[in-house]
Formats: structure tokens, sequence, C-alpha cells
């Protein structure tokens, strides 16, 4: 979610106890409690628990992860709220963010919450290796025991099946020292690696697992109904992530005044043999699409009171909420305000939300989405371009305020040649099933994420 407002003062949280109440800005999205509490003040709670699968544990509908906290306070905040899951990894912040949540569980009754951590595996590593760092990782959470294990960002079917993984697994669990596992996925990077709905899947149907984490939102929900249908089916716990569709987002383009952003644009666009003129007009031609999507939604967003993009990105989770197999949608918090501003969601009545404009919404920006996780266009590209991982990072620069992370990922996809798609004839365009204009958007984020590469 995108970080708007200021951040309160670790002070000032202490000061009032966690008990700063949610703006009004939104309010036309907040909804009657669930059934399960029927009490109007309360909304500043978490309103409605859900069992994670098999593993029985009550996780509150909506959860926490923890890619963009900087501060242990967040933790303490949200779980005063009524969060009590926590989704970590050992590459979030460098292991910092295991280290925060760590600190903060000191201050949380350790049963009433489920801690989940996750580890990218290789094919080539034993159990003596993921034991030694699942053990850093225990050591960051200052805690007895981690509830979920997962194998992270799984591109292939093949890794399920890492004996090191699950040999360690039931060391831990014999030691007391774990209690389940499962597995995450973005989807393929490359081609040949499956895709997210294949590898979870699977996962779902292994027997070894107890719970997937998977991409959802409104725009990118037909391969997670039928990863939820196989969870559903074998009774394993879910967890939605990239609950908000990101757009890329293109500023308006005034010629006396282009932005340096808009310059370097031009500017390759003429490397690629285009007049100063015709590269002007593309940009003007994609900034005034976009501005036409607005405006098509825009008498569906004034219904639900949708006047600003936090507010879709509320009305989305929402939306992602309305599924009942889906337990808890994680969102990544950054500061108290987004958590005052996404907890009354928790519970609420989905039938306010008109289905009809999110169909709307995206059948109108369906050429400006990159459905994360898929891979339908790399092999129409003479690189084999990673492209939605590349707009996923964009995603973190834009959306999340995740800029040196996003840049740094970035810059390990360039050794795959990115800027080739200056020069390119773009067949990719002919792979998207969506229309997406990729060679478009990879010179944008090109210049967003590499700052003065050429």
């Amino acid at each position: 979610m995108e970080n708007s407002g200021k951040s309160i003062s670790r002070r000032r949280f202490f000061k009032t106890g966690g008990a700063v109440l949610a703006g009004g800005a939104w309010s036309a999205l907040h909804s009657q409690p669930s059934k399960s509490d029927k009490s109007e003040e309360k909304t500043d709670k978490i309103q409605q628990y859900r069992k994670l699968g098999r593993t029985g544990f009550e996780v509150s509908d909506i959860s926490m992860g923890g890619t963009r906290n900087r501060e242990t306070s967040i933790f303490r905040y949200a779980y005063d709220k009524g969060v009590n899951y926590f989704d970590t990894a050992e590459g979030y912040i460098n292991g910092q963010s295991e280290k925060l949540l760590g600190d903060a569980l000191k201050f949380m009754d350790r049963k009433k919450v489920f801690i989940t951590t996750k580890l990218p595996i290789g094919y080539e590593e034993t159990k003596t290796e993921i034991l030694d760092r699942f053990a850093k990782c225990q050591e960051r959470l200052q805690t007895e025991y981690v509830d979920a294990l997962f194998m992270h960002s799984v591109k292939e079917v093949a890794l399920l099946n890492h004996t090191g993984f699950h040999e360690a697994v039931k060391e831990l669990r014999s030691q007391g020292k774990l209690r389940y596992c499962g597995v995450s996925s973005h989807g393929p990077r490359n081609d040949d690696q499956d895709s997210m709905e294949k590898v979870l899947i699977a996962a779902a149907e292994d027997g070894r697992f107890d719970a997937l984490l998977l991409i959802y939102n409104f725009m990118n929900d037909q391969a997670g109904q039928n990863i939820l249908k196989a969870c559903k089916k074998n009774d394993l716990g879910t967890t939605a992530m990239k609950t908000s569709p990101g757009i890329l987002k293109a500023d308006l383009v005034d010629p006396e005044n282009l932005t340096g952003e808009q310059q370097q644009l031009i500017e390759r666009y003429q490397k690629r043999g285009m007049s100063y003129e015709e590269a002007l007009e593309r940009l003007k031609q994609r900034a005034n699409e976009l501005k036409e999507i607005t405006q098509k939604t825009l008498p569906f967003a004034e219904k639900l009171n949708i006047s600003s993009e936090e507010q879709l990105k509320l009305a989305s989770i929402q939306w992602v909420l309305q599924n009942p197999d889906i337990h808890t949608a994680c969102i990544s918090f950054s500061d108290f305000s987004q958590v005052d501003r996404t907890i009354p969601i928790s519970g609420s009545d989905m039938s306010r939300l008109d289905p009809g404009f999110f169909n709307r919404f995206g059948s109108s920006a369906n050429s400006y989405y990159c459905r994360q996780a898929c891979k339908e266009c790399i092999s129409g590209c003479p690189q084999r371009v990673p492209v939605s991982t590349i707009m996923r990072y964009a995603y973190y620069f834009q959306n999340q305020q995740r800029e040196k992370e996003a840049m740094e990922k970035y810059a390990n996809i360039l050794r795959q040649n990115v800027p080739a798609c200056y020069n390119c004839d773009a067949p990719c365009l002919e792979k998207c099933p969506y229309g997406l204009d990729i060679q478009a958007q990879m010179l944008q984020v090109h210049s967003m994420l590499s700052l003065n590469r050429t």
C-alpha cells in the first residue's frame, strides 16, 4: 500500500497506548462488523478471525507483512489492534525484519500469534545448511518456535520435493522448533519455469505442506481461484499477497515542461529511430489513455466515495476478503496511519461493494496492468526478459516506497539485457493476452529503476 500521511513517532505511540483512531477520509468503505461481533464501537480493531486451514489457528483476516516496516512499534501497534498473523522472511531488509518482529514478540502473548518466516531454497542445499539458516532466523525472531517455515518464491514444481527441506522440517518439528511448513510463489522468471498456479496447486496436493502464500487481486484472480479450490479440497491455510493491482503511472505530458523521466524516454525512443515529435506523441498517447481509465471509472468510484488511489487499494483488500477461502490478506504496513486506515476493513459486509465497479475498472485498465506471476510474453522475447518480475519491482518502487530494494533487484535483471528493448521489434506484444504495451513499459521502468544508466 502507498505510504500517505506522517508516521506517528514511537514516543507518541507509547504515550497514547496505541489508541490512535482511524481517520474518516474513507469512511464510505466501512461496513457492518461480521456476525461474530456486532459492536459498532470496535471498528478500530480486528473484527473477524478465520481458521487457517489444517493448522486450526484462528488468524486475523488482515495480517501484517514485514517487507516495509522499519520499527518494532508498528508490529506492536498492529497486535494492539488485533492482528495476530505476522509474515516475514530471511531476506526482508537483510534479516532486520525478523529482528524487529522478535523485539515486538516480547510484548505479545506468544501463544496467540502466528509467526511465518521464509527461506529461498536452492536445489543443492543440504539439510544441515537449511537448519543453520533457520537457526539464524529463529535467533533473530527470539522465539522458542516458529509457527510456519515457507519455501520462499518457488518457481518450479520440482523444488517442492527438496529432500533437504523436508528432512529439516521433520527434525525441527520433532525438536518443537517448528509447527508447520508452506510455500510461497511469485511466478516464474524464465519461460522454462512453472507458473504460480502450477507450483501452488502441486503444493496443495502434495500432502506435506500446510499453508500457501499467493498473489490474489481483482485483476489477477483466475489462477488464484484455481489455487484456492485445491487448498480448500486439501484443507491448507491461505494467505493473499499483492492484493492491489499496480498500474504503472504516467505523468501528463507538457511539451514545454517535460519531467526528467519523460525527457529520458524521448531520448530512448529517438535512439530507436523515432523523431522527437513521434516520441512526444507516444508519451502523450499513453498519458491520455491512463487519464481515460480514470474518467471511465469515475462514476462508479464516486458511488463508493473512492476518490484516491489509497481508497482504491483499501477497496481492493476488501474485495479479496469477500472470498471466504482466503483466510487472511497480508498487508505490509510501514506506519501507524496505514494500520489505522486498513483495520476497519476487517469483518466488513462485502455486499456494499459494487462488483460492477471492479469489473469495469478491470476492463478499462486491462491493457495497463501487467499480471504478476504471468510468463506469457517471455517466449516471444529474444532476450527472455522477465517482464512480470520487472513490473513487480516497479510496483515496489512506485506504490510501496521500496525504492532502494527495487533498484537493487532490477540491477540483477539488467544482466538479461533489458536495454535491448530499445532497438527491438517487440515480438512480445503479440504474446501478451492483455494487450500490454510491453516495450513502452520496459523503457519507462528502465528510466525509473536505473536512473542514469543507458
